[in-house]
């Protein structure tokens, strides 16, 4: 079985586009959009455009992450909105009014996924709601052990945004890079994977997209969003 799987992508349409076409042009038997479709990005409405066309076209399975809740009216949501930081609420609030309310409703979405030996969530294997990173050794054996317990020996999570495989006693962890805004110093390439099962073994294989970083940056600041907050979304990118 081979998975294209997408995440993070965070309202970079064009990258977006880019990894659907080789994901299309390389084939695949189940494709994953593991959340976080909005926010940071500035083009919030192609890329809901290009979400509900791989909803029906591809039957691209939806996994819920943090920044999708915030699009939707829910106690949680409205908690976890009120901690952000102001530059951060403003981007929140660009994003929202430049897309038709409700819209983010409209997607199947769940909150995980799973097939044989395979988990997969937007952040961790813990409860949905608890958006803890997995970004170190440490992390990941915590994750693995959650894993394990329910019977799975791999886990896939974004969130992080940054490419990792950490192969812990209980189980195996990946987490991979972001489609819309690259944080790993080492490489700011665009990324998506594809996941390959054979059996009980998984394996993940990156595949970078060819995107210039100034492209997303001059639309950033092209933008009414204040200086401030341009300045700190165009930091992910330079």
């Amino acid at each position: 079985m081979r998975i294209a799987a997408l995440t993070d992508i965070h309202a970079a349409s064009d990258p977006l586009q880019l990894a659907l076409t080789a994901a299309r042009r390389e084939g695949f038997d189940a494709m994953l959009i593991m959340g976080d479709l909005l926010t940071y990005g500035v083009q919030p409405l192609e890329t809901l455009e290009l979400v509900q066309g791989a909803a029906a076209r591809d039957g691209a399975i939806l996994i819920k992450g943090n920044h999708d809740l915030l699009y939707q009216s829910s106690p949680m949501a409205s908690a976890y909105r009120a901690d952000l930081p102001d530059w951060l609420r403003e981007s929140v609030d660009w994003t929202a009014a430049h897309i038709p309310a409700g819209s983010m409703s409209t997607f199947d979405w769940r909150e995980s996924w799973s097939t044989g030996t395979l988990f997969a969530a937007h952040a961790n294997p813990f409860a949905f709601g608890d958006w803890r990173y997995i970004r170190s050794a440490p992390e990941a054996e915590e994750a693995a052990e959650t894993l394990a317990a329910r019977g799975f020996l791999y886990g896939l999570f974004g969130h992080v945004h940054r490419q990792r495989r950490y192969d812990c006693a209980a189980a195996t962890i990946f987490t991979l890079a972001s489609l819309g805004q690259p944080r790993d110093d080492q490489d700011r390439t665009p990324k998506w994977a594809m996941i390959e099962i054979r059996g009980d073994f998984v394996n993940v294989e990156t595949r970078d997209i060819d995107f210039d970083p100034e492209d997303q940056m001059h639309a950033i600041r092209a933008t009414t969003l204040s200086a401030t907050t341009q300045e700190r979304l165009c930091r992910f990118f330079a």
